[in-house]
């Protein structure tokens, strides 16, 4: 008797072990999922801060990088963020810290056309 009773505990703690462990991976890829719908939005978010604030200086035919379009501004991402970030850029005033934000992760997060 006392065998059976070592052994129904024995099994109940491995049964509670594998529940425990599929919850935890469970959570772990909710919040991967989480964390793949915050990334920054190109579209919603970068794009709107360079046209209101860069490309007056920064468009087709002004200095020098052009970041007119997408694809240019991936060609220069790095810069960009490093001119922003260190606040260089853009020269008619800071962007908010909010803005610098979006910059430096959505080019931390690969510059993806989102």
């Amino acid at each position: 008797m006392k065998y059976i009773k070592k052994f129904q505990r024995s099994i109940l703690a491995l049964l509670l072990s594998f529940l425990f462990v599929s919850c935890i991976s469970n959570v772990e890829e909710q919040l991967e999922e989480q964390l793949e719908e915050i990334k920054v939005s190109y579209l919603n978010k970068v794009k709107p801060i360079l046209e209101a604030r860069c490309l007056s200086c920064h468009g087709v035919g002004g200095n020098f990088p052009d970041i007119s379009s997408y694809e240019k501004v991936k060609q220069h991402a790095a810069s960009v963020q490093e001119e922003v970030a260190s606040g260089r850029m853009p020269k008619g005033g800071p962007l908010t810290a909010a803005q610098i934000k979006s910059i430096v992760d959505w080019v931390d997060e690969g510059a993806l056309d989102n």
